[in-house]
């Protein structure tokens, strides 16, 4: 039923926009989000209003694992010691980025153009069913509700993903590592593995961060439906 309503978000979406050169008005998809310099989350700890969501897992790498243990492995270990401390717990995945320089891209990039959107295919649809997550990126974590949450409850959204970024062993071991938590159990876990793909191409790559910056700077200029309607672009 989740997954059903989120395809039913994504065509109402769809049948909102404006035609007239394939472009993303005002009237439809962006003017429902909240203006540049306001948060869509509402989350204790990064907004001081409303405490409508726990945060998934630590901020603090050091209220995970034993950092100084870690510090004493090589950076593959390390990444073999996160992969196998959430291997089995369900509904979470772990991830290393690595290159402090990367880190440092996607921090900045994330900072100046905080949002994106993700076409992600329903399940058990062949005829190219999907709905849309949008992201924002808070600091070190990056956060992604539905479209149909965000237009129906704003800042009080819920996330479906949090993806965050521990840099705490970056000046020494060159790595970040990732961990991503699922909040909507209606997300398979193929779906969050191609999320998390799809957010660093976004964000990293010349191609995918031009897209992102047009979302955020030039929102009339963003072909919203021709790239809702790219098979390609489906996740």
């Amino acid at each position: 039923l989740i997954m059903r309503a989120m395809a039913a978000a994504a065509a109402a979406l769809r049948s909102g926009l404006r035609s007239g050169k394939g472009c993303l008005k005002y009237a439809g998809f962006q003017k429902r989000l909240p203006m540049a310099g306001s948060a869509i989350f509402s989350i204790h700890g990064f907004q001081a209003r409303g405490l409508s969501f726990t945060y998934p897992t630590p901020r603090k790498l050091d209220e995970l694992v034993k950092v100084p243990l870690l510090l004493m492995e090589d950076a593959d270990k390390i990444s073999e010691i996160w992969d196998n401390y959430h291997k089995d717990r369900p509904g979470v995945f772990a991830g290393v980025l690595k290159g402090k320089r990367k880190f440092e891209v996607l921090m900045q990039r994330g900072k100046k153009c905080p949002r994106f959107m993700y076409p992600i295919k329903s399940l058990g649809d062949d005829k190219g069913g999907f709905f849309v997550l949008v992201s924002e990126f808070q600091g070190k974590h990056c956060l992604f509700t539905s479209y149909e949450d965000l237009v129906d409850k704003k800042d009080q959204a819920q996330p479906h993903l949090v993806v965050t970024f521990y840099d705490e062993l970056i000046s020494e071991k060159d790595i970040v590592l990732v961990r991503t938590d699922i909040c909507n159990p209606a997300l398979s876990d193929e779906a969050t593995r191609k999320v998390n793909r799809a957010l660093l191409t976004s964000y990293l790559t010349s191609q995918g961060y031009e897209m992102v910056d047009k979302f955020n700077h030039e929102p009339r200029e963003f072909p919203v439906e021709e790239y809702l309607q790219n098979q390609d672009n489906h996740l």
